[in-house]
Order: C-alpha cells, then structure tokens, then sequence
C-alpha cells in the first residue's frame, strides 16, 4: 500500500475568492449557453458570444487555464 503525505499550502483569501468568482460564472455560462443557429439574425449575430456553446466554452476553458496557473504558482518549488 502507498503512504499518502499531506503538505499545507497558503492561500490568501482574496485570491480564493477570486478564483471562485471566476470558476462560478464560467459554469453559470455553461449552464445557460444555447446552441447557435445555421442562418442567425441580428439578435443573434449582436449577442454575446458566451450566449453560445462555443463562446462559453472557450470562456470557460481560458479560466480554468487562468485558476490551475494561479494555483501552480503557490506551490512551492523543491
């Protein structure tokens, strides 16, 4: 059996919190993206692009990138 070992790491509160807002609104995005239409119309083409599937996954996956490099960076170097 592999022994766990179990390091603390300190994170400032402000910065968690910002990483929750963060991560918070990317899967609220998510959540309430649509798919967009093959001839779409003004409404539509005016929109923001995180209304759509695409557009709130690309928002999403650059803040995940943003909150795993935020997080790297308080791991300590050995």
């Amino acid at each position: 059996m592999s022994e766990f070992t179990f390091e603390m790491v300190s994170l400032p509160r402000v910065q968690l919190d910002q990483i929750l807002i963060q991560m918070q609104r990317a899967e609220t995005l998510c959540r309430k993206a649509r798919p967009a239409s093959r001839h779409p119309d003004m409404d539509e083409l005016m929109a923001e692009p995180t209304e759509f599937y695409s557009g709130a996954s690309g928002y999403a996956g650059a803040t995940l990138r943003d909150c795993i490099q935020q997080l790297e960076t308080l791991i300590p170097l050995k």
